[in-house]
């Protein structure tokens, strides 16, 4: 399966026709508190012994166990795990209810269409219900998503469970459905006469995901992406609050030339003229250069030849801050896949 889109992470994992007997080992929970979020007034209650990961005005993420979040991205082999999470989005004239369900479903290997659309209630908003099911190496994954429209953002509230576990947290579930207080829009900033600088914020190690028509990528929940002027197919730029640190990706056609080392030996000049090193991306081989446009500032340029397209990934940061930025760049690339 693959994830299509907005809300989740491109992954390819096939439907499994065995294992619907096999089942993992829930996680108790022991309690539940109430989280609360002073920008959009959402809340919420989570379990008072699992993982709590919070974005101010975003997302509260509730996960069973250390690690399984990186399951719920790629849906790669692993025992058991749930997750509640809640998430708003801001709409806009980009943005609809129904593209952001149509973007939250998984995409599988066969082409079919599992999910379960119906009407529902949350937070004492109407919503639409949508409901998915489909056996794993350790039992049946299954997952539940309401998404309530109010004041132009969207609450999306979704539970999700491998291991064919989901029955066990279903009580509990119920009452952390019952809790929900649905987002509203943010009150607009108040005014300071002041003329004090503010420090850049850093890339967040939380990622969400980013589809276009090419690829499809995770980046840092601060982050926002833009299409950017190119002089190939398309581009896309993502960037926080320092210009000089992002991840741009330009797609250009390449059914005239798409052999990757006569690419690279066209290029080489542009990036310094040092050598290139291999790597991985997306499944494919590519190709890199490392090299410096500017003084304190480090860049890497990605080269990928898929079918008749090349994609070429930029990643620029501030050197000072290369600690905070680079770990969470590579980690961008690894979710990177190509369409």
């Amino acid at each position: 399966m693959r994830l299509h889109a907005f809300l989740l992470a491109l992954v390819g994992v096939a439907v499994l026709t065995a294992g619907c007997t096999r089942k993992s080992t829930p996680t108790p929970i022991d309690g539940l508190e109430l989280k609360k979020d002073e920008a959009t007034k959402f809340e919420i209650k989570v379990p008072t012994n699992w993982k709590v990961q919070q974005v101010q005005g975003e997302l509260i993420l509730s996960t069973s166990k250390p690690g399984i979040t990186r399951r719920f991205l790629d849906f790669k082999t692993g025992d058991g795990g749930a997750k509640i999470e809640l998430r708003a989005v801001m709409l806009d004239s980009t943005r609809s209810l129904d593209e952001i369900i149509e973007n939250s479903k998984l995409e599988f290997e066969d082409g079919l269409d599992r999910y379960e659309l119906t009407s529902s209630t949350l937070g004492g908003v109407p919503a639409k219900k949508m409901t998915v099911a489909f056996d794993q190496e350790d039992g049946e994954y299954r997952a539940e998503q309401y998404f309530a429209e109010q004041d132009s953002v969207i609450t999306i509230v979704t539970f999700a469970a491998f291991g064919r576990t989901f029955e066990d947290y279903q009580e509990q579930f119920k009452e952390v459905l019952a809790s929900v207080k649905c987002a509203r829009r943010p009150d607009p900033p108040k005014t300071y006469d002041t003329l004090a600088p503010t420090a850049p914020e850093p890339p967040s190690d939380t990622l969400r995901p980013y589809s276009a028509s090419e690829f499809a990528i995770q980046i840092p929940q601060n982050f926002k992406g833009s299409k950017a002027s190119s002089s190939g197919l398309s581009a896309v730029n993502f960037e926080g609050s320092r210009f000089d640190c992002n991840i741009r990706v330009d797609v250009f056609d390449a059914s005239k030339q798409n052999k990757l080392d006569r690419i690279i030996e066209q290029n080489k000049d542009n990036y310094g003229g040092g050598a290139a090193k291999s790597i991985q991306l997306g499944g494919q081989p590519g190709k890199y250069f490392s090299y410096n446009p500017q003084r304190n500032i480090s860049s890497r340029a990605y080269f990928v030849v898929k079918g008749k397209k090349m994609y070429r990934i930029t990643m620029n940061w501030y050197q000072p801050e290369q600690s905070l930025y680079l770990p969470i760049f590579e980690n961008c690339l690894k979710t990177l896949s190509f369409k």
